[in-house]
C-alpha cells in the first residue's frame, strides 16, 4: 500500500518513503527502506470543486471579507491564506506557510490583501507566532500560526472567533480560500487568485488514519475526503469500511488544493479548521480510491485540517497579551501660538515710539548699541514653520508564487 502526503504550501516539496503494510510514517521529511511500498509527501494549496470552478467564487461582502489572500517574502514568494481574529490585528493560518521542512521559520516579510467592496486593503505583517511543538511533520499537528498586523483591519473587514467545542466530526463545515482551481475530476488546473468557498464534511480526527497508517496521526487534526457521488472514489468508505461510508454533498463540495495553506473552515461561523495537508493512498499496483494516479485534490483524496479547538489556550494567550495601537494624539491648533511672539498685555506696556519719521536716523550703524528713545522698536521676526515629510515606501510583493496547500 501506497500513500502521498501533501501541504498546501505554495512550495512543493516530493519524499518517498518505503513502507511495510500497513504503512507505517516516522517523519514526512524523512526517507526509510522497509519495502515495495511508497509514501511521497508534497506541500501544495488551492480548493477544488465539483462543479464549474467560476460558480463557487466569493464576491466580498458575503461575510467573507476576513479571509485574506497572504503574500509571504520567502526565498519563492510564497502565498497562502488565512483568517481574521477578533482583534482585528491578527490573521490564523497555518505554521508551514511560514517555515522550512523542519519547523525553522523562513519569512521574513508579508502582506495581508482583503478583498473588498470598496477595493482592496493590504496590511503588513509586523511579528509572526508560529506553534512551539511545531517540527514540520505534518501528521503530528501543530500546522498553527498567528500573523500581527502592523494595523488593524477596517471595521468592515469581517473577524472571526475560533469554534471552541470538540464536536466538529460529523458536522459541515463551510470553507473558503485562495488557492489553484479545477474540477475534482482533473484536480488543480489553474491559478487566478481569486478567492471561492464550498463545503465539506469532517469524517473523523486525524488519529483513525493510526489503523490504517501505523503513524503518530493527532487527534488535533480533522480529516475529510473529497467525494463525487460515487463508492469507487469515496477514499473512507473505501479504506475504513461502510461504518465511514459518505457520498459527498453534491455540487457543493470541495476539496483544498495548492494555496488554500492556511484557509479557515467554518462551523457556525466561528473557525473549527485551518487547512494543513492533503493524503492520497494506494496500493503498488496502483489501485486506489483516487480518480487518478497523482496527489493533486482530486476525488478520491484525503485532507487534514489543523482543529481549532486544540488550540484555543495558545491562540487566546496571544490575543491577550496584544495591546491595541494607541490613537495619535491630533493637536489643537490653538496650542501652537508661539510663545516668544508678545502678548497683547506686553505691547500694550511697551513704549510708543513717538519719534517722528524725520528724525528716524538715516544710517543703521549709527544706531548700533544707542540707547536714545529715539530707536526703533525691535519687533521679533515670525518664526517659519519646518515642513516635514514622512514618505512611506510601499512593498509590493511581486516574487513568483509559492502554492502551499
Amino acid at each position: 500500500m501506497t500513500f502521498t502526503l501533501s501541504s498546501f504550501k505554495s512550495l512543493t516539496l516530493l519524499y518517498t518513503v518505503s513502507l511495510l503494510t500497513p504503512l507505517v510514517i516516522t517523519e514526512p521529511a524523512k526517507a526509510a527502506n522497509f519495502n515495495n511500498t511508497s509514501i511521497q509527501t508534497q506541500v501544495q494549496p488551492l480548493y477544488r470543486t465539483t462543479g464549474n470552478p467560476d460558480d463557487y467564487l466569493v464576491s466580498p461582502g458575503t461575510g467573507y471579507d476576513g479571509v485574506a489572500q497572504l503574500s509571504l517574502g520567502d526565498f519563492w514568494g510564497s502565498s497562502c491564506t488565512g483568517g481574521l481574529l477578533g482583534t482585528g490585528a491578527h490573521i490564523l493560518t497555518a505554521a508551514h506557510c511560514l517555515t522550512d521542512d523542519f519547523g525553522k521559520l523562513d519569512v521574513w516579510d508579508g502582506t495581508a490583501t482583503f478583498d473588498l467592496s470598496t477595493g482592496d486593503v493590504n496590511l503588513s505583517i509586523a511579528d509572526i507566532f508560529v506553534h512551539d511543538d511545531w517540527t514540520g511533520d505534518l501528521s503530528n499537528g501543530y500546522d498553527i500560526a498567528i500573523l500581527e498586523l502592523t494595523d488593524v483591519a477596517p471595521d468592515t473587514v469581517d473577524r472571526y472567533d475560533i469554534y471552541r467545542n470538540n464536536n466538529e466530526v460529523g458536522k459541515i463545515g463551510d470553507k473558503v480560500g485562495y488557492g489553484q482551481s479545477g474540477n475534482g475530476n482533473v484536480g488543480n488546473e489553474f491559478w487566478d487568485g481569486l478567492k471561492r468557498s464550498g463545503q465539506n464534511r469532517y469524517d473523523a480526527s486525524g488519529d483513525l488514519f493510526n489503523q490504517l497508517l501505523s503513524d503518530n496521526f493527532s487527534d488535533a487534526l480533522l480529516a475529510y475526503d473529497f467525494d463525487n457521488g460515487l463508492a469507487a472514489n469515496d477514499a473512507f468508505g473505501y479504506w475504513f469500511g461502510d461504518d465511514y461510508a459518505d457520498l459527498g454533498l453534491g455540487l457543493n463540495e470541495v476539496n483544498s488544493a495548492l494555496g488554500d495553506s492556511g484557509s479557515p473552515t467554518f462551523i457556525d461561523g466561528a473557525i473549527a479548521g485551518v487547512t494543513s495537508f492533503g493524503l492520497r493512498v494506494y496500493y503498488l499496483n496502483g489501485i486506489s480510491s483516487d480518480i487518478d494516479d497523482a496527489l493533486n485534490s482530486s476525488f478520491g483524496e484525503f485532507s487534514f485540517d489543523s482543529r481549532a479547538s486544540s488550540y484555543t489556550n495558545w491562540i487566546d494567550d496571544i490575543l491577550t497579551r496584544w495591546q491595541p495601537p494607541t490613537p495619535p494624539v491630533v493637536d489643537n491648533p490653538g496650542d501652537d501660538v508661539d510663545e516668544n511672539l508678545p502678548s497683547d498685555d506686553d505691547v500694550a506696556d511697551d513704549p510708543i515710539d513717538n519719534t517722528p519719521d524725520d528724525e528716524i536716523h538715516d544710517h543703521p550703524d549709527d544706531s548700533i548699541g544707542d540707547d536714545s528713545p529715539s530707536d526703533p522698536v525691535s519687533v521679533p521676526e515670525p518664526r517659519s514653520l519646518a515642513g516635514l515629510i514622512a514618505f512611506a515606501t510601499g512593498l509590493w510583493l511581486t516574487k513568483k508564487k509559492k502554492v502551499i496547500r
